[in-house]
């Protein structure tokens, strides 16, 4: 399991097309099909317990929670931050609170353009 930032600090400043106080954080280049979607998570939710069927690399965009690797501990997760599970890998994540995460699903994610936490 992997942590990465997505906050502002680790992405390019916009400055074209007149922008203003916006930055852009690259998740990932692909070469073959993936998936990307959103898991939301309401309170008290959680996805249970089970292997990756490829690279998952999961985005909290809202929220914050829980996300654990094969050993099944427990880390904190928030907005900004995301981890990258390996196919095969068993994890699971939840949230107290509630939580919204952008997922990426690929056979392989090119993250070297990521800066990991």
């Amino acid at each position: 399991m992997k942590f990465f930032r997505f906050d502002k600090e680790v992405g390019f400043p916009i400055k074209q097309y007149d922008s203003q106080a916006a930055h852009f954080m690259k998740v990932c280049r692909n070469q073959q099909e993936n998936s990307i979607g959103f898991i939301q998570l309401d309170a008290g939710g959680e996805v249970g317990y089970h292997q990756a069927t490829v690279e998952q690399l999961y985005i909290v965009v809202q929220g914050e929670g829980w996300v654990t690797g094969t050993d099944r501990e427990r880390i904190s997760i928030k907005s900004g931050e995301g981890v990258m599970w390996d196919k095969g890998e068993w994890h699971e994540s939840g949230s107290k609170s509630g939580m919204l995460a952008l997922v990426v699903e690929s056979e392989t994610i090119d993250t070297s353009l990521l800066q990991e936490k």
